[in-house]
């Protein structure tokens, strides 16, 4: 004998294996995917986004490091040029210290011209 003999017609169609709760959890089934595929394209755009604020950031950093070399450069420079004045300075001839000497005190004590 066959199960369909056994089962009477209407439980078929309404039992737990029937027709009804076939399509009941079809519908279930269906209505996870949607939720599954509306959360992927949630996730999706976050990732999307988020991608952005990282290359927008790495671009920030490259930026910044690039801005602080070129003002390590300028100060290195700035170093430079101040040894090389201390050093003509101080290699200055000892008759030109002796000939600039009057006019420096007198610089000092007068001020200078404006």
């Amino acid at each position: 004998m066959e199960a369909d003999d056994i089962v009477p017609h209407e439980r078929r169609k309404n039992g737990p294996y029937g027709t009804a709760a076939l399509q009941e959890a079809w519908d279930k089934l269906y209505r996870a995917r949607a939720i599954l595929e509306a959360e992927q394209s949630h996730l999706r755009d976050d990732r999307i986004d988020f991608q952005g604020e990282i290359e927008a950031l790495r671009k920030r950093e490259q930026a910044l490091t690039e801005r602080e070399w070129r003002i390590a450069e300028y100060e290195r420079l700035i170093e430079l040029e101040k040894a090389e004045a201390a050093d003509r300075r101080e290699n200055a001839s000892t008759i030109s210290k002796l000939t600039r000497a009057p006019f420096d005190m007198a610089r000092s004590v007068f001020g200078t011209k404006k």
